[in-house]
């Protein structure tokens, strides 16, 4: 069984838009496809902390599925006539003295005045970048995630009501060595439960220790790897029924297996040569728990830019240094 691609929530956060407010009707878009910037905050009991705008007042965040936000992405991009090739997977990087070059799976070798490596945590720059990639470490989390359509969800009177007279409601659930994020919108919804490995009580109160998940699975850097959603219920039974209900209704009872993986910063990330550069989880890889990445990823695309535009296309080794030494 595949989970469905449609991607969770992801949330931009307001440093990182101001630039696309400049865009014309991009940020309009945007907020069409995007949910409400709100977010209730709940004990793992039930009981309800708040509810809290996401951002600033003025300009609050984007709070959107990761597909949707791809889709506004590329619809703009071909609209500016920017040329998009899909499935080329990058397993190379190079450079001479006036370019940058990368190889693809298919032998294919692609050459230009700079090449950014955008391509994540597993990116195949860090030979030429550094010489060698720092291998990851453990975070001590693990993280379930899904999204599916919310309709036969709904079926189940626990769910209805949590969610009745919204059309999107974003929850955040906090109990005892994890958390869980759910969000719905008008047609789907996402759920993503972080999980403390081994996590073991040390407060002074008294925790139900069957409550408390033991990581038990094989789950690497990859993002495809499936589990049942008998460990995520596992690591939940003594929470709210919304919560056990809601993660019982993912079909074919199948979620993403994700161990969250850290890897310390790096002093630096363009080439010796400057013409190749990272940007992104390629360079600088946040934990979801950070709910920094996506910012990060785009303020690092405004950034690398404008060093561009400004430095021109004879002086690119300059700009990317200059980004590098910026962000």
């Amino acid at each position: 069984m595949v989970v469905p691609p449609l991607g969770e929530m992801i949330i931009i956060t307001t440093p990182a838009l101001h630039t696309p407010r400049k865009w014309p009707g991009f940020m309009e878009r945007a907020r069409q496809e995007a949910v409400d910037p709100v977010i209730t905050m709940k004990k793992f009991d039930g009981s309800t902390i708040g509810t809290f705008p996401i951002g600033d007042p003025d300009n609050l965040s984007l709070a959107i599925y990761r597909s949707k936000l791809h889709e506004v992405l590329l619809d703009y991009a071909l609209h500016l006539d920017i040329s998009i090739e899909f499935s080329a997977v990058a397993t190379d990087f190079f450079e001479t003295r006036d370019h940058g070059e990368v190889l693809l799976a298919d032998g294919r070798k692609m050459v230009a005045d700079v090449v950014v490596a955008a391509d994540g945590v597993g990116s195949k720059s860090w030979t030429l970048i550094l010489g060698s990639k720092e291998p990851p470490i453990s975070s001590g989390f693990v993280l379930y995630r899904v999204s599916f359509p919310i309709s036969p969800a709904l079926e189940n009177p626990i769910i209805a009501k949590e969610y009745e007279g919204f059309e999107n409601r974003a929850i955040l659930h906090a109990g005892p060595g994890a958390h869980m994020v759910s969000c719905k919108s008008k047609n789907d919804v996402c759920w993503l439960l972080t999980c403390r490995v081994c996590f073991v009580a040390r407060m002074s109160v008294i925790v139900n220790t069957d409550c408390v998940h033991k990581d038990d699975s094989a789950a690497g850097e990859n993002w495809s790897q499936n589990t049942s959603i008998d460990k995520p219920l596992k690591a939940v039974e003594c929470w709210e029924p919304f919560v056990i209900e809601l993660i019982k209704a993912t079909p074919n009872r199948t979620v993403l297996d994700w161990k969250l993986m850290w890897r310390d910063p790096q002093p630096q990330w363009t080439s010796p040569g400057g013409r190749v550069v990272q940007i992104g989880d390629a360079a600088h890889p946040f934990l979801p728990t950070s709910a920094s990445g996506g910012t990060m990823a785009m303020e690092d695309a405004y950034s690398l830019a404008t060093c561009l535009q400004n430095a021109g296309k004879d002086n690119v080794p300059v700009a990317t240094k200059v980004h590098n030494h910026l962000r």
